[in-house]
């Protein structure tokens, strides 16, 4: 299985990102736009760099355009760098692959939200194991079922956010709150912060899909 991690311009626990570099399978780093400043902190090396680089570092921008295999994007486009990072992922042939975000949190809220799109787009190519991660926080969104072991959770609070207007036919086992075939709706804050006290916690979705949050103060 790769583990692809995009190192996207927001920002980065450098301590977090040599971790997760260090413990991947088979990393495939790419490095998006001002994300490669954070690389270069760390001294890891891109499998690939993309973006316009208008918020790079110019030094480093030429070094690592030069150096490493590298897309430059036109500053006027339809996606964002970090979008077109993304559908490079996906192109990767690996049925079990999976997509670590990072430096996709902090600094502009549309990116931030343009991000939390961008998980669903993995979700409808069928990679389910597709994360925004931060020293906090590792969100994704989910549907139809979700297991998670209390052992490997990444915080101690769980919270569900419909990502449709309502995600419907809920069930919750091995939570503080369990629930049984409800609806949530995306008004509501209902589902924030549970907590899992079984071994595991069981997610099942009829209909809609779900933001799952793994969180930590």
């Amino acid at each position: 299985m790769i583990e692809i991690i995009i190192v996207a311009g927001g920002e980065i626990d450098d301590d977090l990102l040599e971790c997760e570099i260090k413990n991947a399978n088979k990393p495939y780093i790419i490095g998006v736009d001002k994300g490669i400043e954070a690389l270069d902190r760390i001294n890891a090396i891109p499998d690939m760099v993309i973006g316009d680089f208008d918020s790079a570092d110019r030094s480093i921008k030429e070094e690592y355009i030069t150096k490493y295999k590298s897309m430059i994007l036109n500053p006027i486009k339809d996606e964002t760098d970090t979008h077109v990072a993304v559908l490079e992922a996906l192109k990767l042939d690996d049925p079990e692959k999976k997509i670590i975000i990072l430096g996709a949190t902090g600094g502009r809220m549309d990116h931030f939200l343009g991000n939390l799109a961008l998980l669903r787009l993995c979700l409808d190519k069928d990679v389910r194991n597709a994360y925004i991660l931060d020293s906090k926080n590792r969100i994704r969104i989910i549907k139809d079922y979700c297991c998670i072991k209390k052992a490997e959770a990444y915080g101690k609070f769980i919270s569900l956010i419909p990502f449709t207007d309502k995600a419907e036919g809920i069930t919750l086992e091995g939570f503080k709150y369990n629930l049984r075939d409800g609806i949530l709706l995306k008004d509501e804050t209902r589902g924030i912060s549970n907590e899992i006290i079984k071994e595991e916690g069981h997610i099942r979705i009829k209909s809609g899909y779900l933001l799952l949050l793994e969180t930590k103060d």
